[in-house]
């Protein structure tokens, strides 16, 4: 006699479920492998997330928790996502339990709060973009960009220090170092580069004055110098915010306690498992793998015959 099958996403719900009771609010999960990119086509599956519980906007949940975990992807997806989920709630507080880098990061701010496991972080919301040249595909990070023009300037100086003790002339070493990195890069995405900044840098602004600042009185002090730091305040892209990082720079960020880090890993490690053996984030090609969303805790379907997308 054959045992019955098991479904796959017993456990992911359990560990989903043991999250949302201990925190006693309904749970979305935002999970993005590592080869998976935020985009704004998750738009409609997120929006397909809540209409499956029946919440809209005219219906909107009182309290929500994001579990967000993501490597990042395109800001604007991410400002949009973040609409969207508080178009459909009142309060939300996003978990990250490891990670919740550049876009996800930015997603983020739209929190009235953010819960941080142990040694987990958030990064800068600097872009890096992706080149494609004869050579291949590269990618560009704008704090590398920056970094090279502080050294242009910084080894002129020191080149004309040396040619005044020397009773010498002028140099241009600065101007044939950009001329260089600019045909390196191109000039048309330099200028690409500092225009997506400069709109990221307004999303995470506006994000932090209508939610996470919204009631302070300080607000549109705080938004200027937090969207301030994580655009220009950190040496690289890859910079990891601890809490003790995101404390200082005044997010609105708590430290989770040991029982709700050890709960909100445990279904990080679920979803990373059905992600190993297939049954979620299924692969579109070699380098990229669908995201999984889903809402626990509120009345649903089951994720195991709905989309795992």
């Amino acid at each position: 006699m054959t045992s019955p099958s098991t479904d796959p996403m017993t456990d992911l719900e359990s560990a989903a479920l043991a999250l949302s009771q201990h925190r006693q609010r309904p749970l979305l999960i935002l999970f993005y492998p590592p080869l998976s990119r935020m985009g704004e086509r998750d738009m409609a599956e997120v929006y397909q997330a809540f209409r499956r519980n029946s919440v809209t906007v005219e219906t909107k949940l009182p309290q929500l928790d994001v579990l967000l975990d993501s490597w990042g992807g395109n800001p604007v997806a991410a400002y949009r996502i973040a609409q969207l989920i508080r178009d459909m709630v009142k309060d939300v507080a996003f978990l990250v339990p490891e990670r919740a880098y550049s876009a996800a990061t930015l997603l983020s701010l739209s929190g009235d709060e953010v819960r941080l496991g142990h040694y987990a972080g958030l990064s800068p919301i600097d872009i890096t973009l992706v080149s494609e040249s004869e050579r291949g595909r590269s990618e560009v990070e704008l704090a590398t960009i920056d970094g090279f023009i502080d050294f242009a300037r910084r080894a002129r100086q020191v080149i004309e220090e040396q040619l005044r003790k020397m009773e010498g002339g002028n140099t241009n070493v600065d101007s044939e170092l950009l001329v260089a990195m600019v045909h390196e890069v191109g000039a048309l995405q330099v200028a690409k580069f500092f225009r997506e900044r400069n709109l990221t840098r307004h999303y995470a602004k506006e994000l932090l004055y209508t939610y996470m600042f919204a009631d302070f009185s300080d607000r549109a002090e705080r938004s200027e110098d937090l969207s301030e730091k994580l655009v220009h305040g950190a040496p690289s892209h890859s910079f990891h915010l601890d809490y003790h990082f995101c404390d200082n720079w005044k997010l609105v960020v708590k430290e989770m306690t040991t029982d709700e880090s050890d709960l909100s890993k445990k279904v990080v490690t679920e979803l990373e498992n059905l992600t190993s053996q297939g049954v979620i984030c299924k692969r579109l090609s070699r380098k990229f793998r669908m995201p999984f969303f889903w809402l626990y805790g509120h009345t649903q379907a089951n994720p195991s015959t709905g989309s795992t997308t």
